[in-house]
C-alpha cells in the first residue's frame, strides 16, 4: 500500500478480530517504525509495553472509559509508557509522534488501530509501572472487525493561513 493510500485508510477501529495474533517480526517492524520516529528531545523518553495476554487485555479493556471499544480481541494492545515530566512535554509529544508511525504501519499492512487516551489510572499499576512512568495512550492493533471511525475533518481551507492568522491561504 502506498503513503497517501495508508494515510487516507488510517482510521480509529473499535473492534477486531478474535484469535488473531502478530508474530515477533511483524511486532518487531511495527516498532522500529516508532524508533525511526523524529524526536524533539532526541532521547526517545519513552518506550511500550506489549500486551498480549488474553486475562490482562480483558482486565484493561474495563478500564477503558468508552465502553464502544472492544480491545480484548485485538492480537496486541501497545501500553505507550514515558517517563514523567512536569516541566516539558516532550516526552509526551515525543510518544505520540512514534505512536503514531506504528499506526501508520500497522495500517500500511491491513491492521486496524486506535488511539485510547481515556483510562483508569489502575491500569499504570496493574502493568506495573513506578511512580516517575505514566501511561499516555493505549494502542490496540489487530484485524478490524468494523468499518472504522475517521472523524470529523476540517476542510484544508480552515486549516490554512498565510503569514499570519489573519489571512487564509488562497490554494487558486
Amino acid at each position: 500500500m502506498d503513503f497517501f493510500e495508508t494515510i487516507i485508510k488510517n482510521k480509529r477501529y473499535n473492534s477486531f478480530q478474535s484469535e488473531e495474533s502478530l508474530n515477533h517480526d511483524q511486532l518487531k517492524q511495527l516498532l522500529a517504525c516508532a524508533q525511526l520516529a523524529p524526536s524533539l528531545s532526541d532521547i526517545q523518553n519513552f518506550a511500550y509495553i506489549i500486551v498480549t495476554d488474553p486475562s490482562l487485555k480483558s482486565v484493561i479493556s474495563e478500564k477503558i472509559a468508552n465502553n464502544k471499544i472492544d480491545i480484548i480481541n485485538a492480537a496486541v494492545i501497545f501500553a505507550v509508557v514515558v517517563v514523567r515530566d512536569e516541566k516539558d512535554d516532550k516526552n509526551i509529544i515525543d510518544a505520540i509522534i512514534a505512536s503514531n508511525q506504528l499506526m501508520l504501519a500497522a495500517t500500511s499492512i491491513n491492521l486496524g488501530t486506535n488511539l485510547i487516551v481515556d483510562f483508569d489510572e489502575s491500569v499504570e499499576e496493574i502493568l506495573g509501572l513506578t511512580a516517575e512512568l505514566s501511561i499516555v495512550g493505549l494502542i490496540p492493533v489487530g484485524i478490524a472487525v468494523d468499518k472504522g471511525h475517521q472523524g470529523l475533518k476540517r476542510s484544508i481551507v480552515d486549516l490554512a493561513f498565510h503569514n499570519s492568522i489573519n489571512t487564509r491561504f488562497s490554494f487558486d
